[in-house]
């Protein structure tokens, strides 16, 4: 059998995202936030896929996803398919929502919440991290955040245009979720967000950024803000 070479850049992707809520003791262990930094700062991730394995959501996606495309879960086109978007996630077929949850159960996913899950099946199933903001429930597997809009903007992997730089914050203008009549849709709020230089070299005005719990944590390429864009009306759009 073929070793899987780690894959530094793919841990590197899914550290940036994984240590907001991590830092902030939502999703994982609190051994986790040095990994993820060491591995972000200089590509030294021992012990990165050992922390992910404890993310009571993040993990079965990834295992659910990695199943899908027939891909290491910790592969670049997995990580980057969940928290960004890509052409991977249209493999995703209706009947492997039922691998998700299954993958739930496995992970410690309460059972009565799976119960539930499998009544409201959703039209189209998108393996991606807004689908379970939106569809699963932003805090409803670990009970760490109330399922609100605030806590849904928070966790959503929302992205914008740095206007400027004030000390340690960055003034962007962000894409973020609204609510009328029991459906979401997208506006544009401007918003002040910290910013770390060290996890964030180099970030100036004008930058495109992905912002998740209230911290910059990637300046994106064009291609990621193109994906990021398309794959958040999808899964929106997918559930309305």
């Amino acid at each position: 059998m073929t070793k899987f070479t780690i894959d530094v850049p793919a841990l590197q992707l899914e550290s940036r995202f994984s240590l907001p809520p991590n830092s902030l003791g939502y999703c994982g262990k609190d051994t986790a936030p040095g990994k993820f930094k060491a591995c972000i700062i200089s590509g030294e991730c021992d012990g990165v896929e050992e922390e992910v394995s404890h993310f009571i959501v993040l993990h079965p996606y990834l295992k659910t996803l990695a199943s899908i495309v027939n891909l290491p879960k910790l592969s670049y086109p997995v990580v980057e398919g969940y928290w960004i978007g890509n052409d991977y996630l249209k493999m995703a077929k209706g009947e492997h929502y039922d691998l998700l949850l299954e993958n739930f159960l496995a992970q410690g996913v309460p059972a009565w919440l799976v119960d539930e899950l499998k009544q409201r099946r959703p039209k189209i199933f998108i393996p991606s991290h807004l689908f379970q903001v939106l569809h699963v429930g932003v805090g409803r597997a670990s009970g760490a955040v109330p399922f609100n809009l605030d806590s849904m903007n928070n966790c959503m992997i929302r992205w914008g245009k740095v206007e400027e730089i004030v000390g340690g914050d960055a003034v962007i203008n962000i894409n973020s979720l609204k609510q009328e009549n029991g459906k979401h849709t997208l506006t544009v709020l401007k918003e002040t967000v910290p910013f770390n230089s060290i996890l964030t070299p180099g970030l100036k005005t004008g930058d495109l950024v992905a912002v998740h719990w209230k911290q910059v944590i990637k300046i994106l390429t064009a291609a990621e803000e193109k994906n990021l864009s398309f794959w958040t009306t999808e899964v929106i759009q997918s559930l309305s």
